[in-house]
């Protein structure tokens, strides 16, 4: 089947096939005296209607290409912009906790892992923090899983505000997260923690959930375990985070609500 983008061509044919039917072989040009020569036994003249029709054809077949491949163009341009907004959605889809909005588990232990393989090859300071959001089982059953995910959501985001932009923030699990503070040493990894702690201890979270018209909002507390990188070229991710939630578990013994610094670190107390 002919294709519909190319009907000029089509009508050019027919029309010149047409011209040379009717003026040629009818001997019109001839008896008009425009012309005595012929081609083929059809008069120049008709041969020359014929073309003109042809080629007045093909111009508008060559515009119709033209005005198509543009039309493709721009379709191609927005199927890669497309694509890219497809890309970047799927990107965070895989990397993002979609509750919280932090890093998920695997996309930060992926970037901790670069981070202190980094730190180990020069020699730099690397702080990690293990949090935990006190009592949260109580919270659950006291208001509901919906303003439990209201805190969650709040403390996460109130944990986030109070980092530097180089700092990565990451959801470990259930109420756990955790952080890594580049270039920070223990010392100011344990002043980091103590600031995060008082502005959770600080926030009040409203809630639709909680059962009661006039209820007051929600508060919450954390524990934060902290732990720097060693100077043991053999320390990886793992000890490191090990190392935080052996101090976050001291901070929940001792009575919850606290900084602790893991045993053997600098400032450890």
């Amino acid at each position: 089947m002919f294709p519909r983008d190319r009907w000029p061509t089509l009508l050019g044919i027919f029309g010149a096939v047409v011209a040379l039917l009717t003026l040629g072989l009818g001997g019109h040009i001839r008896d008009t005296g425009w012309s005595e020569q012929s081609l083929l036994g059809i008069d120049l003249g008709s041969w020359g209607v014929a073309v003109s029709v042809l080629a007045l054809f093909l111009i508008l077949q060559i515009t119709l290409n033209a005005r198509t491949a543009l039309v493709r163009e721009r379709r191609l341009v927005e199927v890669a912009a497309e694509l890219r907004e497809t890309g970047v959605v799927l990107e965070r889809l895989a990397t993002v906790d979609p509750l919280i909005g932090v890093l998920n588990r695997r996309a930060f232990f992926e970037q901790l892992e670069a981070e202190v393989q980094r730190s180990v090859r020069y020699g730099h300071r690397l702080t990690a923090l293990m949090i935990d959001l006190d009592h949260f089982k109580e919270l659950n059953d006291r208001y509901g899983h919906a303003t439990g995910d209201q805190v969650l959501i709040a403390t996460g985001s109130c944990i986030v505000e109070n980092l530097r932009s180089s700092d990565v923030v990451g959801r470990y699990g259930g109420e756990e997260l955790v952080v890594f503070l580049p270039e920070t040493t223990t010392e100011d990894g344990g002043l980091v923690a103590e600031k995060l702690r008082a502005a959770v201890e600080g926030l009040a979270i409203e809630s639709d959930d909680t059962g009661q018209a006039d209820a007051l909002p929600v508060r919450t507390t954390i524990s934060i375990g902290v732990a720097s990188l060693p100077d043991k070229p053999s320390t990886g991710e793992q000890d490191l985070i090990r190392l935080a939630d052996e101090a976050l578990y001291a901070a929940k013994r001792e009575g919850r609500n606290r900084v602790c610094i893991a045993s053997g670190s600098a400032g450890a107390r």
